[in-house]
Order: structure tokens, then sequence, then C-alpha cells
């Protein structure tokens, strides 16, 4: 098997949380001095590439937010592709910078797009896009994570109030983030590199 280009996780891979992984950096700093392509991709939903690279950056890691394929991102080129996509994003006001060009409300929306929102889920959010998920609007999942290791500790992510919602209106959300194979493709393809010839390094089969 010949490999020529990497697709990279990055919570668990490269950081835990805040702290980076023992080896990372300087693994990073390696493919690139070789001009190995590689490509971050990620099911972080509260924060937009900019902001990615910038957490990198600060460890010691420089990249193009191009180099970043986050689930929010994925999930703003998917919405954006549809004449009607008036969205109720369950995201933070980072995350809803990958959502430009797209009508944001609360009410009669065509979709529901829910990522992490940590602290800010309450049951006053979730009856709101419970509701429009009543009236025909369609669930998107940016990732069905059960749990995330932050730095205090294991946290539930949002893959248990997507969930809660598809049980709730009886319907089936569409999964834009790992492991669904659409986003692999775009991520593989932005590499120009055959699929077989790509290899994905992550904490999680």
């Amino acid at each position: 098997m010949k490999i020529s280009g990497l697709l990279i996780d990055l919570d668990g891979v490269i950081y835990n949380d805040s702290q980076p992984i023992p080896g990372a950096v300087d693994t990073i700093r390696w493919l690139q001095r070789r001009r190995i392509p590689f490509r971050f991709i990620t099911n972080t939903t509260m924060k937009s590439r900019n902001t990615l690279c910038k957490k990198l950056s600060e460890m010691g890691i420089q990249v193009e937010p191009e180099v970043i394929f986050s689930a929010a991102f994925a999930a703003g080129q998917y919405v954006r592709q549809f004449k009607k996509n008036r969205s109720f994003l369950l995201l933070t006001q980072d995350a809803k910078e990958e959502f430009y060009g797209v009508e944001q409300t609360e009410e009669n929306a065509d979709f529901v797009v829910i990522g992490d929102l940590g602290d800010l889920f309450d049951i006053k959010i979730l009856n709101k896009a419970f509701n429009c998920l009543m009236q025909g609007a369609k669930l998107i999942a940016l990732q069905k994570n059960r749990f995330w290791l932050s730095d205090g500790g294991y946290r539930i992510d949002a893959g248990a109030f997507v969930t809660l919602l598809e049980y709730a209106a009886n319907t089936e959300s569409v999964l834009i983030g790992k492991p669904a194979e659409k986003f692999f493709e775009l991520a593989v393809r932005s590499l120009n590199i055959p699929p077989d010839a790509v290899m994905m390094i992550g904490d999680d089969v």
C-alpha cells in the first residue's frame, strides 16, 4: 500500500481539549517540511475553522483554514445547495460563521442543524427545534458522538441530543460529519489524491 496523503483527526490525536498531545506538533511540522499533503478532519462543532486555526497556531501548528474540514463547514456547504435553506442552528455563535448566506430562524425552518451547544443546551431550545421538526423541517446532525474528553473530564456530546430529537419527532437525521461517507469524500477530493492512497489517523475506529 502506497500512502501519499493523510486525513488527521484533531480531538484525541493532535490535542485533548486545550492540551496538545506529546509529539503531535513535531509530527505535523515533519509532514509540512516534506510537503506531504494532509487535511485535518474534525467533528468539532463549537468552533469555526478560523478559530481552530488560531488554536492550532497557539500550539505551534501553522495552517490555513482550507486545511481543516469541520462538520460545521461541510454542513454549511450542504445547506447552501438548497434554494429553501432557512435554518434553525443549534450551534455556538462561532460555529455559525460557517453558515454564511444561510437565513437563520427559530421558526418555520427548512432545516434544524444541531451541533454541540455545551452548557447552552436546555429544554427551551430543544422544544423549539422539536416544533420545527414537527412542522416539516429536516434534521441535520453535524456529528453523533456520545461523549468527549474535556480538561474537566468526560462530557455528554451532541449525539445524545440528536437521538433525543430523532425519537421525539419520529425522524432520522442526515449525518454530515464523521463517519458519513460524503464527509470523507469531500476531504479526500481536496487532496487530489486517489482514496486508496490516503490514510486516516484517528482515535476512534
